[in-house]
């Protein structure tokens, strides 16, 4: 395999491109976006151990995706005539990526899925001088709604950042894509990839990922049936439950700017 480097804004391939290698990335963060009738949506934000561009490779068709880099980014690149020894044959890599493909998939029929009732993307501001510094914290209020978990108190360093429910099936699990999962009996709130907080076209926003029952942000649906799945996240305090309005999975997203 051969490794390549590309700086932070740089595209990798493009929408329509013909496919000729799949990438695994090394170090960085790459964003897989693709164009929709409302504009481009992000589909995907993939960083070290991960794997991207092999769809358009494996299916014989021009690049379906848009792939920038957006970090400093190493990748090591695999030909048609590698992939099956260097990701199918091999246990650890293969685990990565159908988690990535399965995570993709799931954005893209959510994208279809709302497609008829989507909300107008957030405006972009124009950048300031100086682009601010954030701190985004997570905190449960379990104290507050009896429920007998653990508290979850963390200072978010990557994003998107992907919450669930966690997987009891361990073959199930090695395929999970989130960075918390929160353990909850029957009857249950949380769906197993329930929502992701990120950060696109200046603001900090809660992402659906496809949950059952949606979450409330500051007062706001957002899911599948609510008709958006994104929401905004304001610089202070938010408020969140996950699931229905009455759900014991209540937090606070709390994002101050540091300059």
């Amino acid at each position: 395999m051969a490794t390549e480097h590309f700086t932070r804004g740089q595209v990798i391939f493009r929408e329509g491109d013909k496919s000729q290698e799949a990438y695994f990335i090394v170090n960085g963060l790459v964003e897989i976006t693709i164009n929709t009738s409302h504009g481009v949506q992000s589909l995907a934000k993939i960083g070290p151990g991960e794997i991207f561009g092999e769809m358009g490779m494996i299916m014989d068709r021009p690049r379906s995706a848009t792939a920038t880099a957006i970090e400093n980014t190493t990748v090591e690149t695999v030909a048609e005539t590698e992939f099956e020894h260097q990701i199918i044959q091999r246990p650890d890599r293969l685990h990565v990526y159908l988690s990535t493909l399965f995570e993709r998939i799931r954005k893209t029929d959510l994208l279809l899925t709302t497609s008829t009732n989507a909300t107008v993307p957030l405006v972009s501001k124009p950048k300031p001088a100086k682009e601010p510094v954030f701190r985004v914290k997570l905190r449960s209020h379990y104290d507050e709604t009896g429920l007998d978990l653990e508290p979850v108190e963390k200072t978010i360093t990557k994003l998107p950042f992907r919450i669930g429910r966690s997987y009891f099936d361990t073959a199930t699990s090695a395929l999970a894509r989130n960075d918390l999962s929160i353990e909850e009996p029957t009857p249950y709130q949380l769906s197993r990839n329930h929502c992701e907080i990120d950060f696109e076209h200046g603001h900090f926003i809660l992402r659906d990922r496809g949950s059952k029952l949606g979450s409330w942000v500051n007062g706001d649906h957002i899911g599948v049936d609510a008709g958006c799945i994104t929401s905004p996240l304001k610089v202070g305090e938010n408020k969140i439950i996950f699931g229905n309005g009455d759900s014991p999975h209540r937090y606070s997203i709390t994002i101050e700017e540091l300059q």
